[in-house]
């Protein structure tokens, strides 16, 4: 199926995140800011955070209304005169001389692309990312990743105003300072999990143990003196790689070494243990700051670290009166964030903060593709009718329901596009959809609650409504959510729910009223649309593959309705077919086991040997990616 583009105006901007690791994307922006497009490259090439670079959406770019490629890291590495930080709580003994610095073929990759380039921090990225969608004036820009090749920082705290834009004011060396994102990926790995992916998977976990002071001991060694040997158990594999999706590969005997100090701790209080001392090195951070004069009403966060829930409620529990985290806070975002500065600095009197109203700017397509799709594979749909009014029968009624409409999401969460529903009243529900999309998660499923019901729903929301509507923050389920949600509420009492205006997701707004009427429950559940391990869905070809595959009760999409218990043949048919390309690909296990072998032992030989490294690479595996032909520079 085709991908097109929205209209691209003259002299627009198009911002790009390639790291050569993970998140590629771009984003487009007209020459005032507004945004135009963003998406991430995983949603077409179909492999999970896929770090390649990002030419099957470049091909599209009509390249001659593209004034400047905006590019969201430094073009050399500049090393600072000063790499101390006054709130950073854990410096190094002795500073690290080892920096991170993009190689040749990341310039050779630019090069391809047909406009003129600038290059911006990839931190002041990530906080314009956050800032200028926030809609505050003035606020605190607040980031934290895990470093970027090329910049000497791993985070920072910012001034943002509209007036002077974002002006550092205490940043963070990775030549100095320990990075807790590492510890927190150090622990996902050791927990037997993928490192860089199922972080998520540890805040979930979290809740089910219990911090003790033994562990938090055994923890703050590992971040503290321990940290080069804990952070050595990793390594990018196949970066820079035009074809083979690169992987953090974890070294079994590495790991394994780090594991036998552990031994004494459950994986359910390891999990808490290191997110008790994460919230505790940001709160610490913070209180630093506040302490020395650093007072802001507003704060804005953008990072992977802000991809954690749980911290950014702990982060708002500390004072602050409004709290927007950026809705794509990794690194994807940072193709959004570097536009966004390239055009304040060409225009600096520009007014370019805004209260973003939605993250619809994906692709599209309309009901006349989606019907011939239907049509080719002899699938039994109705298009007549109201879906609204069908779905939300089938949630009452406990079925499960996966919605298909418009612009696709950017950033890492459904938000009503590409999402599953069901209804939240059966904590069962959680394990018969993670069983459908084969999943394993330990945190449950978001609830969908409507804007006008938040304030019976959940508590502290006052000054965090915004972020709320994307995904972004855990808060405290009232006693009302915890009797009729049970679904979406977790152990420890809280839900990280997505906040519905009728203005911005009308079909969605119309489904959860028209459920309240019939239930009297005031939310329902979203979980993104796909399969485990594999990106959001992008196409309606994506979503009927899911749909057939999953099993799940009811598609619909562009308002016509697919019933599963309709489709039972087509479904077995494509099943049967993908038995297929998975023959396909096993008969690839020899070429890709023959290349691993060849790294050397000090370069991860050890994960040939593990067959869960193996099977990810086989999945992952994907069609070459082509640079961008000279033809195709000249459209």
């Amino acid at each position: 199926m085709n991908l097109i583009l929205p209209d691209i105006p003259s002299h627009s901007i198009l911002g790009i995140n390639y790291n050569s690791v993970h998140d590629s994307s771009i984003a487009i922006l007209n020459e005032r800011g507004k945004l135009i497009f963003a998406c991430s490259l995983e949603r077409v090439s179909r492999v999970k955070q896929d770090g390649r670079p990002p030419v099957d959406l470049l091909r599209l770019v009509p390249w001659d209304r593209i004034e400047s490629v905006a590019v969201s890291t430094n073009e050399k590495l500049d090393i600072p005169a000063n790499s101390l930080s006054r709130f950073h709580p854990a410096p190094f003994d002795q500073p690290r001389s080892q920096y991170l610095i993009h190689q040749q073929e990341f310039y050779q990759f630019l090069e391809t692309l047909p406009a003129p380039k600038t290059y911006h921090c990839h931190q002041e990225s990530h906080v314009a990312a956050a800032f200028y969608l926030s809609g505050f004036s003035k606020a605190l820009g607040f980031s934290y990743d895990g470093g970027m090749h090329n910049c000497p920082w791993f985070g920072g705290l910012y001034d943002c105003t509209e007036v002077r834009g974002i002006i550092p004011i205490d940043r963070f060396a990775s030549t100095h300072y320990s990075k807790i994102t590492s510890l927190y990926t150090i622990v996902t790995a050791m927990l037997g999990f993928t490192p860089n992916k199922h972080e998520g998977k540890i805040t979930g976990l979290a809740a089910y143990g219990k911090a003790s002071p033994e562990c938090r001991q055994f923890l703050k060694g590992l971040f503290t003196q321990r940290y080069e040997e804990a952070e050595a158990i990793m390594e990018w594999l196949f970066a820079y790689s035009h074809t083979q999706p690169p992987i953090l590969c974890v070294n079994e005997t590495r790991v394994e070494k780090l594991r036998q100090g552990a031994t004494a701790f459950s994986r359910e209080d390891l999990a808490a243990t290191v997110q008790a001392v994460t919230e505790e090195h940001v709160s610490a951070l913070l209180h630093k700051a506040m302490d020395s004069g650093i007072r802001y009403d507003s704060i804005c966060l953008s990072g992977g670290l802000f991809a954690n829930v749980k911290i950014n409620q702990r982060i708002k529990e500390l004072g602050f009166a409004n709290v927007f985290v950026c809705p794509p806070m990794t690194d994807d975002g940072t193709a959004l964030g570097a536009a966004l500065l390239h055009v304040k600095k060409t225009n600096p009197g520009i007014h370019l903060s805004q209260k973003i109203p939605h993250m619809f700017w994906g692709f599209s397509f309309d009901q006349s593709d989606v019907l011939g799709e239907l049509k080719k594979r002899n699938l039994k749909y109705h298009a007549d009718g109201q879906p609204a009014e069908i779905v939300a029968d089938a949630l009452a009624r406990d079925y499960s329901v996966a919605v298909y409409q418009k612009h696709m999401e950017f950033g890492p969460r459904a938000l009503g596009n590409r999402s599953v529903l069901a209804s939240a009243t059966h904590p069962e529900i959680n394990k018969i959809l993670n069983k459908k999309f084969h999943r394993t998660e330990f945190m449950p499923f978001a609830p969908m609650t409507l804007m006008e019901d938040a304030h019976m729903c959940y508590e502290n929301m006052a000054g965090a409504e915004h972020t709320a509507e994307f995904m972004t923050m855990t808060f405290n389920c009232k006693p009302m959510m915890k009797e009729k949600c049970p679904a979406v509420v977790h152990i420890d009492g809280t839900a990280r729910p997505q906040l519905i205006r009728k203005e911005i997701h009308p079909f969605i707004y119309e489904v959860i009223s028209l459920y309240k009427t019939k239930t009297g429950n005031p939310a329902i559940i979203n979980t993104s649309f796909n399969m485990h391990e594999e990106p959001i869905i992008c196409t309606p070809e994506d979503a009927i593959f899911g749909f057939l595959e999953s099993g799940i009760d009811l598609l619909c999409i562009e308002g016509v309705i697919l019933w599963s218990s309709e489709n039972m043949e087509p479904a077995l048919h494509y099943l049967r077919s993908q038995i297929s390309a998975e023959t396909q690909k096993e008969q690839r296990l020899n070429a890709i086991t023959q290349l691993l072998a060849k790294k050397s032992e000090s370069h991860f030989q050890m994960a040939v040997e593990k067959e869960a490294v193996i099977q990810t690479l086989l999945k992952q595996s994907a069609k070459p990616h082509q640079p961008i032909s000279t033809s195709e520079k000249k459209k």
